[in-house]
């Protein structure tokens, strides 16, 4: 996971909120009736589509994997659930995006926002605050821990990042680096970690992107 910074939440969400009376702003309908968040108008690039300026925040990477994700396969994700959360549901600041790719599988197989569902993290992990997310660590086989017992429920129990096809492909992006990086010095770590905290040309992070910072500033020091 890596810090998210939210740019101005889409003016169709802006306006759907204004319109919506005191009354009514903890339905359980309010955010399903949201029209402008689906994945073809996403596809399309119609202007204020809520799910493609989530894309475009976290730089087409899920916020808890990291793993790559688009308009196609990608979930619009509650931090603070809807079901407990009623007033949270369509503020943009509680509003994420997630991958899709376990949809349908059992339990154990199921990973992020689709392992998560109604449950709410036991701890304040606040994608948009690096507080917590500084207290990720990894280790060299792949795995994501916390030495916060905390958060290393929420990594292992509520959403499975530690499931064997991620922690595969974080281990394989691990080696992909070490096998690039040719000359183990400071100037040549500081280069690959500016290319690795920031978006490419394609606006895109790249993916496990916080992972790799993480590696080679341990390398730095």
């Amino acid at each position: 996971m890596r810090k998210i910074v939210k740019t101005t939440e889409p003016y169709t969400l802006t306006n759907y909120r204004s319109r919506i009376s005191k009354n009514n702003k903890l339905d359980s309908t309010i955010y399903n009736d949201f029209p402008d968040k689906t994945k073809a108008d996403c596809n399309s690039n119609k202007s204020g589509n809520l799910r493609k300026q989530l894309l475009e925040d976290q730089g087409y990477i899920c916020c808890y994997c990291m793993q790559r994700i688009s308009c196609t396969n990608s979930r619009i994700e509650h931090f603070k659930s809807q079901e407990h959360n009623r007033k949270y549901q369509i503020q943009y600041k509680n509003l994420f995006i997630a991958c899709n790719n376990s949809e349908g599988k059992s339990p154990d197989e199921q990973h992020c926002d689709v392992r998560k569902a109604d449950s709410d993290l036991t701890i304040k992990l606040n994608l948009s605050s690096s507080y917590s997310l500084n207290k990720i660590k990894y280790k060299k086989d792949g795995t994501i821990y916390s030495d916060d017992t905390d958060i290393d429920t929420d990594i292992n129990e509520i959403l499975n990042l530690n499931l064997e096809i991620i922690k595969t492909s974080r281990l394989q992006a691990l080696n992909n680096l070490i096998q690039c990086i040719k000359v183990w010095d400071k100037n040549a770590l500081d280069k690959l970690i500016q290319k690795y905290s920031v978006k490419n040309s394609k606006g895109q992070y790249a993916e496990f992107s916080e992972m790799l910072v993480w590696k080679l500033k341990k390398k730095v020091r």
